[in-house]
């Protein structure tokens, strides 16, 4: 078979060598194209399901939402692999991790088909939302939105409604969320004591303001069904009728009647003011409160161009955004990867000169040389365009696979046409160019069935690679993926195109006489070492045997983080958890604090935090947790730099923080819900039960041979208010639990009794506690 394709190669040289021309003129022009990112994809197949319940407690947040959505609703979903939820205060996230390799559409749509049945949940909560599906290292940038003379609740409408839907439409961007936003509502603020001194209810509130408007998602007020406008017919035409709200400022909704009164007005029991929600997190940038933008990518998609389109499109809304400044560089990984990718040009002239040295001083011809040079780059372009093909992003690994790989598709190349080179300055029969062939075709073959095997045993060897899961597994595979297509290009290239060029070339001169000086060294040595190893084979034996002692050695220090290289990327992030419960003043406060410190610290070009969460972000947590995200100067000492923001954070005494860069600190992540061998999950009503099993569990683990250092992860605990009400106190007063929760509810937590729409926007209409009772 290969006899074959060499002879077909031959006979058939200008035409392979004309392929092979256009496959590089090919890669030469495309391969600049091909979305390029740090890592490849590490996670599994999951689809996050989150609700956002706005002032439900995290034991409601369970027992309400979580529970039924994972027990009576997702429970049993196809190709699902484990289910984990989670549920924080105003916030339920079910997360289903499918079987590897299933596709994440098919894996969306059994789940879309499951959520059918949401309408049987309570109505404490908006709807439950199927996150966009986003990449391992989702976070392609972080935009700061500031200005002197918007307010932040502007800023926020101008974000939701004009920014957000702008970066939304673009082919890769997953996710947008707003950090620090502050809704823009019409709020209705009440005071029980002032209710009551003007005979008024809190029914009488809701009723008034809620029917005042179009629509109103409380089913118990007719605003809840707002009829339509109809038409008139004429005898020649039609009219549609179309109602107009006068209802558009905190003035117009203050003047309204209330219901049951003769002549008392909302505004004379009520403070009707515009403002903003509370807030579930916090941004700040450059030392004060502030918008952030969070823009995620999906798994397809390529960091730079993100990062591209992305910066376009503000560059296009800029005119329409006045008095609105748009900081882009907060975190931005696209800067690392040009500052990566200019140092692998540079890399990868420098080793092609050195190849091209090498390949001169051991085939020390020029003609033999430019024809080593040709099937080395032809190989690579040649794997590089398998990948093309399939659409994969190139990354990292993959990049080492190739490196790897290189060293051996030199050594190919060198043998190859060495071996023709010598074979063809011997004394040769018969015709010149028949002669030549038959010389070229018998080289080949005598050189081929040795490098095939070598080609075979490599392959076989990286192949348990190819069988590691987890993390570890997908950010090994592309390095082993890689590896193989360079060695098979090669295997190809040197049975179909070496052939070819060295007919076209070498026919009319080739080397005369003996072999390169630089060959004719390295082969003495060789033959030494191989001398001396025949004459005393003990001592051989012995450094074998000692180095591979050391070898097993070091096998128990590895850690799995030690297989994923230690980039030093421009972007780190500080993660840091307070004591549950703190406030969020009190994590603005600490997070300005730190940011202004940050700031001055030389090397660091900029800083920029965020607190608790947003709406449908990649972040689950409550207050009491943040991340400051530091960007430095690629031309500072990076390591110096890194020191230095270590020393800041650590002065933070009760706040652990922990200082990583960006794709650490997701690779760790990814790792926390996997790494464990065994986990046991204790479940229950009685908290006190629930650790007193657990312990109870965890000793009898830690006498199983083979256990090491288990733990108990126990829930995480906040301060809370416990309302419950006096039956027969309440009773006397003709009161039912759900009227007391329902007017705390409103008091507290606020109840959204309608919207208004305005310019093709949208506002909520609340009625709400006054500030000093929320803080009571």
């Amino acid at each position: 078979m290969m006899r074959w394709i060499i002879g077909s190669s031959l006979k058939l040289r200008v035409v392979v060598v004309a392929l092979a021309a256009l496959l590089m003129v090919f890669g030469f022009t495309e391969f600049d194209d091909m979305p390029v990112d740090t890592l490849p994809e590490f996670s599994r197949p999951y689809v996050e399901i989150q609700t956002e319940a706005l002032g439900l407690s995290a034991q409601e947040v369970e027992a309400l939402i979580t529970t039924p959505l994972e027990a009576d609703m997702l429970n049993g979903t196809p190709w699902v692999e484990e289910i984990r939820s989670e549920s924080i205060p105003g916030l339920s996230s079910v997360v289903l991790i499918f079987e590897k390799g299933t596709d994440i559409m098919h894996a969306r749509q059994v789940v879309q088909e499951r959520l059918v049945s949401v309408h049987a949940l309570p109505n404490v909560s908006k709807p439950p939302t199927m996150i966009n599906p986003v990449a391992s290292a989702n976070r392609s940038m972080a935009i700061g939105l500031k200005s002197d003379t918007l307010s932040l609740i502007e800023m926020s409408v101008l974000a939701r409604w004009t920014i957000v839907p702008r970066l939304m439409g673009l082919p890769g961007v997953a996710n947008v969320s707003i950090w620090g936003q502050r809704k823009k509502q019409l709020q209705v603020l009440v005071d029980p004591q002032q209710l009551k001194d003007q005979g008024v209810t809190l029914r009488q509130v809701i009723s008034t303001t809620g029917n005042a408007l179009w629509a109103s998602p409380l089913s118990f007020l007719e605003a809840s069904t707002p009829g339509t406008g109809g038409w008139i017919d004429t005898p020649n035409q039609r009219l549609g009728v179309r109602h107009l709200l006068p209802i558009t400022t905190a003035k117009d909704l203050a003047k309204l009647p209330i219901d049951g009164t003769s002549s008392m007005r909302l505004g004379d029991v009520t403070t009707v003011v515009e403002d903003h929600q509370p807030l579930i997190g916090d941004a700040i940038v450059e030392d004060a409160a502030s918008l952030m933008l969070v823009v995620e990518k999906f798994p397809w998609a390529s960091t730079m161009e993100v990062t591209e389109e992305v910066e376009e499109a503000l560059v296009a809304l800029q005119p329409g955004l006045l008095g609105v400044e748009m900081d882009s560089t907060l975190f931005r990984p696209a800067t690392y990867l040009e500052q990566a990718e200019d140092n692998l040009s540079l890399a990868l002239l420098m080793g092609g000169v050195l190849a091209l040295l090498a390949l001169l001083a051991f085939l020390f011809d020029w003609r033999a040389t430019l024809i080593g040079a040709v099937a080395v780059l032809l190989s690579l372009i040649a794997a590089v365009a398998v990948l093309y093909a399939q659409g994969v992003t190139i990354n990292m690994m993959i990049i080492t696979g190739f490196v790897i790989a290189l060293s051996a598709i030199i050594d190919d190349a060198i043998v190859g046409v060495e071996n023709i080179v010598r074979r063809l300055g011997l004394p040769r029969k018969g015709g010149r160019e028949e002669s030549t062939a038959r010389i070229i075709l018998e080289a080949l073959l005598e050189t081929r069935a040795p490098l095939l095997y070598a080609t075979l045993i490599m392959v076989l060897a990286v192949a348990p690679v190819l069988f590691l899961g987890g993390v570890t597994g997908a950010l090994v595979h592309p390095i082993a993926t890689s590896f193989v297509l360079a060695l098979l290009a090669s295997l190809v290239v040197a049975i179909t195109v070496t052939p070819a060029l060295s007919l076209l070339l070498l026919r009319e001169g080739s080397r005369q006489g003996g072999n390169s000086p630089v060959a004719v060294t390295l082969q003495g040595f060789y033959t030494a070492m191989f001398s001396w190893a025949a004459r005393v084979p003990r001592p051989a034996f012995v450094t074998v045997c000692a180095i591979l002692v050391v070898g097993v050695a070091i096998v128990p220090f590895l850690r799995e983080e030690s297989l994923l290289p230690n980039f030093k990327e421009t972007d780190l992030v500080v993660r840091w958890q307070s004591s549950f419960g703190a406030s969020h003043s009190a994590m603005s406060r600490i997070a300005t604090l730190a940011n202004r410190e940050l700031r001055s610290v030389p090397g660091v070009r900029n800083v920029s935090a965020h607190v608790g969460r947003a709406v449908m972000s990649d972040e689950r947590t409550d207050m009491s947790s943040g991340e400051l995200w530091v960007s430095l100067d690629p031309s500072a000492d990076y390591d110096t730099a890194v020191a230095a923001v270590k020393d800041v954070v650590a002065g933070y005494p009760g706040l652990s923080p922990e200082v990583l860069t960006y794709l650490q600190a997701k690779v760790r992540g990814e790792r926390s819900g996997t790494g464990e061998a065994l986990v046991v999950r204790v479940y229950g009503e009685d908290l006190n039960l629930i650790r007193t099993k657990a312990e109870e569990i965890r000793r009898v683990l830690s006498r199983i041979n083979g256990i090491v250092d288990p733990t108990v992860q126990f829930m995480k605990e906040t301060p809370t208010l416990e309302i419950e009400v006096d039956l027969d106190k309440a009773m006397h007063y003709g009161l039912k639990p759900g009227d007391v929760r329902r007017a705390a509810t409103t008091l507290v937590s606020g109840i959204e009794v309608g919207s208004l729409f305005e310019e093709q926007k949208v506002f909520d209409v609340v009625v709400w506690g006054n500030p000093d009772i929320r803080r009571s």
